[in-house]
């Protein structure tokens, strides 16, 4: 660390921009990168982010106000309005990607047949990953149980959290409705004080996942 802060200020801000953006793109993804992979992955959103500062700082000098291009390290007000411009540029990129680039690159190599890879990590993340509307969810448990959420609370429900919560880990949601054989079993989300109890089923319990989605 205390090396990292004896680096030039310009460094140092591509760095931290560059950082920002790569962990915006691999959230959730459970992915580890080579040394070497991660270094350069943080230059390029660092430097897509310090160009973005460098084009507004530009464009802002065209209108007649003054903006710094270069950062001077013994001015902080360069220093400090380069580093948010430079962040935002590398955060923004780093959302486009990971909303709609990433997308559009995995469509084009499939469709010019080079590879139908996904980017993800397993089957897992592929399906948590997809663009679509959930409907419903059933849990197939060991035990040859079925638990079922519809994944519509009451309006009444002040839940902190998604309707459903699914990691490596396991699966947490408001069971609606349970299945044992031929008999199924309806459940209240909200209790008479107003509670909404969660389920949480470890990943040992679950036998199959059922996911009702749709476009």
């Amino acid at each position: 660390m205390n090396e990292l802060l004896k680096l030039p200020f310009e460094i140092q801000i591509v760095l931290v921009a560059g950082y920002l953006g790569y962990k915006l793109t691999t959230a959730t993804k459970k992915v580890e990168h080579k040394t070497e992979d991660f270094l350069l992955q943080v230059l390029v959103f660092g430097t897509l982010g310090r160009v973005f500062s460098y084009v507004v700082a530009r464009l802002v000098m065209k209108l007649g106000y003054w903006a710094p291009t270069t950062v001077v390290e013994s001015d902080y007000k360069s220093v400090a309005i380069i580093s948010v411009l430079a962040i935002i540029g590398s955060v923004g990129f780093a959302l486009l990607w990971r909303k709609y680039l990433e997308k559009w690159v995995k469509a084009a190599m499939s469709k010019l047949k080079i590879y139908h890879d996904d980017h993800e990590t397993s089957a897992f993340r592929s399906v948590m990953s997809a663009d679509t509307r959930w409907s419903f969810v059933q849990v197939h448990l060991a035990n040859g149980k079925i638990v079922e959420s519809l994944l519509a609370l009451p309006e009444q429900a002040g839940i902190p959290t998604k309707p459903i919560i699914l990691n490596d880990d396991g699966i947490a949601m408001y069971v609606t409705a349970v299945y044992e054989g031929d008999e199924r079993r309806e459940f209240d989300q909200v209790n008479a004080a107003g509670d909404t109890t969660i389920t949480y089923i470890p990943r040992s319990e679950i036998k199959q996942i059922d996911v009702g989605w749709r476009k």
